[in-house]
C-alpha cells in the first residue's frame, strides 16, 4: 500500500494558499477560538482585497482592516467584547469606505 502524503504544512504555506480577493470565512467569537496565527501571518503576507465572512469577529477583523487587507465584512456584529473597547481599526475601514459592510444581524 503506498503512503498517503502529509497533509500538514506550514502556516506560512497554509497563508500562500489563500489569495488576494479570496472570500473567507473564519470561525471563533469575537476574541474565542479565532484562527488568530493565520490572521497573523494573512497580514504579514500583506494579502489585499478579502472578503471576510463570519458572524462575530473582532481581534481577527480588527488585525485585518489594520493591515489594509479587507475590501469586504459579512457579519453581524463587531466588537471586541466590554474590556477592551471598540474595533477601532475596523470603524474606520468602514467610515473611511476602505472596505464594504454588509451587515447580517
Amino acid at each position: 500500500m503506498a503512503a498517503t502524503p502529509s497533509k500538514i504544512i506550514s502556516l506560512a504555506a497554509l497563508a500562500q494558499r489563500i489569495p488576494d480577493g479570496a472570500a473567507l470565512g473564519l470561525g471563533g467569537v469575537f476574541l474565542h477560538r479565532g484562527p488568530f496565527a493565520l490572521v497573523r501571518e494573512l497580514a504579514r503576507q500583506q494579502r489585499k482585497n478579502l472578503e471576510i465572512i463570519k458572524p462575530s469577529p473582532g481581534y481577527d477583523l480588527d488585525l485585518l482592516c489594520r493591515a489594509g487587507a479587507v475590501a469586504k465584512v459579512r457579519a453581524g456584529i463587531v466588537a471586541m467584547e466590554g474590556n477592551f473597547g471598540m474595533a477601532r481599526w475596523y470603524r474606520k475601514a468602514i467610515e473611511r469606505k476602505e472596505a464594504r459592510l454588509e451587515e447580517h444581524a
